[in-house]
């Protein structure tokens, strides 16, 4: 995205200057405020505070895996990240569907879905799509920052990430979208030969014989947190948190 500086904004504020105009904040400079919101922001600074709190999920992620790793060692952290996105992604995932107003369940609502998902930071991961038909589709990932922080420890800690991990959890947030979908490798890490790109691609499938998951005991204990069942009150100048819904 190109930064527009010293354009005249609405209002006659420029969007350089770090004042408030009808157009939002370019940023948090200037005195504290202490009834900042978001919407104060405008798009450009939106956009930039999206892309960081994606990357924080993974660097939650990080401190988290590492804390395991440290105590109980490498086989929980890959129990525990399984259980970590497999308890919170199909719950995130329905909220995103609900307020990015995301309809349908075929390979297109998954990829939406995709393409909002914290855990896919963009750019962080540079992941691409294709839909073959509603039922058959492709996304792989041109670029892997994950992959670059296991990468350099073995082959160990990558298939541990690429295979365990995934397979443990990428179904379970394509079925939350379609019970009848699944997600299989079509190549992964460790690449083969080194260096290779894409770094993975994957297929996705909605089958009528694919078997149901049922859902996990972590995804439940999380449906029932405070998180989960919080509901975001309407904006400052009253737009709802939640849209209503398109006509069809």
């Amino acid at each position: 995205m190109t930064e527009r500086k010293g354009v005249a904004a609405a209002g006659g504020v420029t969007a350089a200057g770090g004042e408030a105009g009808t157009g939002g904040r370019p940023d948090y400079a200037g005195p504290f405020d202490p009834g900042f919101d978001y919407e104060d922001l405008s798009k450009e600074a939106l956009v930039r505070l999206v892309r960081e709190y994606a990357l924080i999920v993974h660097l939650l992620d990080r401190s988290m895996c590492a804390a395991i790793g440290m105590r109980y060692g490498g086989e929980a952290v890959t129990e525990l990240a399984i259980e970590e996105w497999a308890g919170a992604s199909p719950v995130y995932g329905e909220r995103l569907r609900e307020i990015m107003n995301i309809e349908g369940d075929g390979v297109s609502a998954i990829f939406k879905v995709l393409q909002l998902d914290p855990g896919f930071p963009h750019h962080y991961l540079d992941v691409h799509y294709e839909v073959v038909d509603e039922k058959h589709g492709y996304f792989e990932l041109a670029y892997c920052g994950a992959l670059m922080d296991v990468e350099p420890f073995g082959d160990t800690m990558v298939t541990n990430m690429c295979h365990h991990i995934e397979d443990g959890t990428f179904s379970v947030t394509a079925q939350a979208i379609n019970p009848k979908a699944r997600i299989q490798h079509v190549h992964r890490p460790p690449r083969v030969p080194s260096g290779r790109v894409p770094h993975c691609r994957w297929e996705v499938v909605i089958d009528d014989d694919t078997e149901t998951l049922p859902e996990k005991d972590i995804t439940k204990l999380t449906r029932g947190t405070t998180a989960a069942t919080f509901a975001f009150p309407d904006m400052k100048d009253g737009t709802p948190h939640l849209p209503a819904p398109r006509p069809r």
